[in-house]
């Protein structure tokens, strides 16, 4: 847990020299474990994000945090409904229904 800590401090040292504020390392470390990914990882979906934002001098503080978050988990849901093969199967017609209600 302290390298996680250490390591996300390390990463986003630009955004927070002095080191992340505790409501704000709480929802990162929370991005992490909802979404199983490696803090460079997060760090590197926070860049692209801020390039979204229109801003690489976004700051990290708990409101853009929270949109930062908002902005992965709608990501992934994208990405997983693009995938073949996990969707869920949809109702199909049997081939015994081309007979009639008795089956003849």
């Amino acid at each position: 847990m302290e390298d996680i800590v250490g390591e996300l401090n390390e990463l986003f040292a630009a955004s927070s020299p002095d080191g992340l504020p505790k409501d704000v390392l709480a929802e990162l470390q929370s991005l992490l474990r909802v979404h199983s990914i490696a803090p460079q990882e997060l760090f590197y979906k926070w860049e692209s994000f801020c390039l979204k934002m229109g801003s690489e001098e976004t700051k990290l503080n708990l409101e853009t945090v929270r949109l930062f978050k908002r902005d992965v988990q709608e990501s992934l849901e994208r990405e997983t409904r693009s995938k073949p093969g996990r969707q869920l199967p949809t109702a199909t017609p049997r081939a015994a229904a081309a007979t009639d209600v008795f089956g003849m």
